[in-house]
């Protein structure tokens, strides 16, 4: 495992949220801007990365190891959602409890998921990440939405609810990639293009929205330290108790244990903005976990998957 890339991976995408802190502060974003920044990477730059993603080739050796992936990551998802419900337990009743159980649940599986996986396990285990991921916008635009819309007492939960660009993204990438059906080089170069901004941008608005709220109050808040906590040890850590009895393939057990041990979604402030949950919470939530990830997925990778 080469330790400096993982940090320097981890250092890049904090790096970018302080530009985009740095970016509001001095006025060259604003709120107009942030929002419409927030619309292009939801209806646009994500759904391209998405399809861009799942542009992979179909090995029929390999049919056994997809399906245990998706096996795996759907048992990994029920998981931390059972950790999520039960977290409100250790809260006093808080409107913004919806918020911390979309930490805990939702993990940093693509922005930088793909870069510290490549760091950690090599090249060989993107495709093994890129099948592990395809649950996560189904959970996203599900429980996801949710969860960050519990503070709104009028949200009710439709199927026309899920009928979004990422789930429409989804559903064609699976489609193409079921029948591998390639796209056009023109086509694909132009979508893998939208889609290589989404992780940039995504940072750059995490730090524009952090900006809304001062530093200070971002380390005082003990709901924050606790969630993390949750999301970048306890998580992992429970993940790789339940699957390393069972899972003898290092990259099957390797993936859900790297990925599980990822900050907070990038796209958590984004999408709580989006519902009108507390955007700003999210925003910090990113923040401190991005942080602490510095730390904690060196330490994850080299306690479970060297034992």
């Amino acid at each position: 495992m080469n330790f400096n890339n993982i940090f320097t991976q981890i250092l890049v995408l904090f790096l970018l949220i302080l530009i985009g802190y740095m970016c509001r502060y001095k006025s060259l974003l604003d709120k107009h801007t942030t929002t419409g920044l927030t619309k292009l990477v939801m209806n646009l730059f994500l759904p391209s990365m998405i399809i861009t993603s799942m542009q992979i080739d179909f090995n029929p050796t390999l049919l056994n190891d997809i399906f245990y992936l998706i096996v795996i990551s759907i048992f990994m998802y029920l998981t931390t959602i059972l950790i999520a419900f039960l977290f409100k337990f250790f809260i006093k009743k808080d409107i913004n409890c919806g918020v911390y159980q979309y930490v805990i649940i939702f993990s940093n599986v693509g922005f930088m998921g793909y870069p510290v996986i490549e760091a950690v396990l090599g090249k060989e285990a993107i495709f093994f990440t890129a099948i592990f991921n395809l649950p996560f916008n189904f959970f996203v635009f599900t429980i996801g939405t949710y969860l960050l819309n519990k503070h709104n007492n009028e949200y009710k939960f439709t199927v026309k609810s899920l009928i979004s660009p990422p789930i429409v993204a989804v559903s064609i990438g699976i489609f193409l990639f079921i029948l591998q059906i390639k796209l056009p080089l023109p086509i694909f170069n132009t979508l893998d293009m939208l889609g290589s901004i989404t992780t940039p941008l995504s940072m750059i608005v995490i730090g524009s929205l952090l900006a809304n709220s001062s530093i200070k109050e971002t380390f005082s808040n003990k709901n924050l330290y606790l969630v993390s906590f949750i999301r970048l040890i306890l998580v992992p850590y429970i993940i790789y108790l339940i699957l390393n009895p069972y899972i003898k393939n290092p990259l099957l057990l390797g993936v859900p244990i790297v990925i599980s041990a990822m900050p907070a979604a990038a796209n958590t402030a984004i999408m709580a903005k989006s519902y009108g949950a507390n955007d700003k919470l999210a925003s910090q939530a990113v923040f401190i976990t991005t942080l602490a990830s510095i730390i904690t997925i060196p330490i994850i990778s080299t306690l479970f998957l060297t034992l």
